[in-house]
């Protein structure tokens, strides 16, 4: 009796090929954790910068604009984090990429 000590799997898979893209796939997804983090905290900074701003009564919004400026400002982060943002989640990801080994 033999054992084979081919890789390749049925419709022409390679384990190599399936354990790198499961490499690449956990980068990609600290990758995404790393920057949606960036986003969270760029988010909760917009939001005390606008705190900062005086409020005067004669446009006051309500309810309905602390809604509104709240959803704002998590789509800001959002675009903001995915252009490069301030440069945390590069920082943060260089951290547990140390981490790991």
């Amino acid at each position: 009796m033999t054992i084979s000590t081919d890789t390749t799997m049925p419709y022409g898979l390679n384990m190599n090929m399936i354990q790198s893209s499961s490499r690449s796939s956990k980068a990609s997804k600290l990758n995404d954790s790393c920057r949606n983090l960036e986003a969270l905290f760029i988010q909760n900074m917009l939001k005390e910068m606008r705190a900062t701003i005086p409020k005067s009564g004669l446009l006051s919004g309500g309810n309905a604009e602390s809604l509104f400026t709240s959803m704002l400002d998590a789509e800001m982060a959002k675009s903001l984090s995915a252009a490069g943002g301030i440069g945390l989640s590069s920082v943060i990801e260089n951290q547990l990429d140390a981490l790991k080994k």
